[in-house]
């Protein structure tokens, strides 16, 4: 779902690659779905577009404006449809989580275990079921979800411009987007990185300027420390910066031992 391309503040996660049995890359998000989404009469609709890709004529400027609209509104104006990709289709709870080859953030003890579960859902990367959603209904309605990828046990690589991170989450860096369409729907999504695992929290509401702001920051600092799925991965090399100052993924290997994945992590 990512490349080589600055952490946007308006994509559900950091650049990531799935090595080695797979990349993920950006090349469908890069490109621009030009839909247009509804809006209030006499008013231009927001436009379901990334704007240019990194490199490409008017990509400084265009992040340049995003970034304004950010500090002035403190939240992004977008379209519709964008909210739609942050829609899950939770299963039970119990069926989901067995089997699991890595251990969840335990929420026993944190504010989590207080809300009502809506479910979960789990998603492969490099043939592993490393990704996790967790749903939760909050008191007031509004739908919390938790997710959760533990990049030892699929091999995957993040990164993150540090600039585009100036919250905090326990010391670590984090990166708070707040996205408001026309309509009035809204999504206010929190991630950061711990270790080998990757995190991100959302709630479908505006936090900007009410209390569910610090309820969301103290539920993503309530989580335990993370335990790898693969204690004795070797981790992946380090993301080295083209000229653009975008992280280079280097590409994946043309075999892979059957007994072994990304890493040097066994096979579950």
């Amino acid at each position: 779902m990512k490349t080589n391309r600055r952490y946007l503040p308006y994509a559900p996660s950091g650049a990531t690659s799935s090595r080695p049995i797979k990349r993920r890359t950006l090349a469908g998000v890069v490109m621009a779905t030009f839909l247009l989404c509804s809006a209030p009469a006499g008013a231009a609709p927001t436009p379901c577009q990334l704007g240019p890709a990194p490199g490409a004529p008017g990509f400084a400027e265009a992040q340049a404006q995003r970034e304004d609209e950010a500090r002035t509104h403190g939240y992004l104006k977008v379209c519709d449809a964008f909210l739609h990709r942050f829609r899950v289709a939770f299963a039970p709870l119990a069926s989901t989580m067995a089997d699991l080859p890595f251990q969840p953030a335990d929420l026993a003890g944190t504010p989590f275990a207080g809300l009502h579960s809506v479910g979960a859902l789990t998603e492969k990367a490099n043939l592993e079921r490393s990704r996790l959603y967790r749903g939760f209904r909050l008191p007031d309605g509004h739908t919390l979800t938790l997710f959760e990828h533990d990049m030892s046990l699929d091999g995957a690589s993040t990164w993150r411009a540090p600039e585009d991170e100036p919250e905090r989450i326990n010391g670590l860096p984090a990166r708070l987007g707040v996205f408001v369409t026309d309509s009035g729907a809204a999504l206010s999504h929190l991630s950061w990185v711990e270790g080998r695992r990757n995190y991100e929290l959302w709630v479908d509401a505006n936090v900007v300027g009410t209390p569910l702001r610090a309820q969301l920051f103290a539920l993503a600092a309530s989580l335990p420390h993370s335990v790898p799925g693969c204690p004795d991965e070797i981790p992946p090399a380090p993301l080295q910066l083209g000229e653009d100052g975008a992280p280079v993924f280097p590409p994946p290997p043309q075999t892979l031992p059957p007994e072994t994945q990304a890493g040097g992590c066994p096979r579950h």
